[in-house]
């Protein structure tokens, strides 16, 4: 019961850096850019600046949960604290839980 203490708080880290990570490549202004109907070009360039920040998480994701061997709680925990940093840093709660619901099916 004791060494999970240790392991929380790995699992807190790791996913409160995932979400600076993604931040740090898509800022939520540029998120905003993806729906804008009158630059078509930059809304697509925005749309695979979102798409490549968020294939990087997973991946990310997917490896630290294979690293570490997460079970079911380990796995809620990481992605309670990637959701509530994400919405920290500004992001809208719906794309929030888009986000992390794309994180959750990709990286089982």
């Amino acid at each position: 019961m004791f060494w999970f203490g240790k392991k929380n708080k790995e699992i807190t880290a790791f996913a409160r850096f995932l979400a600076e990570e993604f931040f740090s490549n898509l800022p939520p202004n540029l998120i905003e850019k993806q729906n804008d109907k009158t630059d078509q070009k930059g809304a697509r360039s925005a749309k695979q600046r979102f798409e490549s920040a968020l294939d990087d998480i997973v991946s990310h994701a997917k490896q630290f949960k294979q690293q570490k061997n997460l079970k079911v709680y380990g796995k809620a925990k990481f992605h309670l604290e990637f959701a509530a940093r994400l919405k920290s840093l500004g992001y809208d709660a719906k794309l929030v839980n888009e986000i992390n619901h794309a994180v959750m099916v990709r990286s089982p």
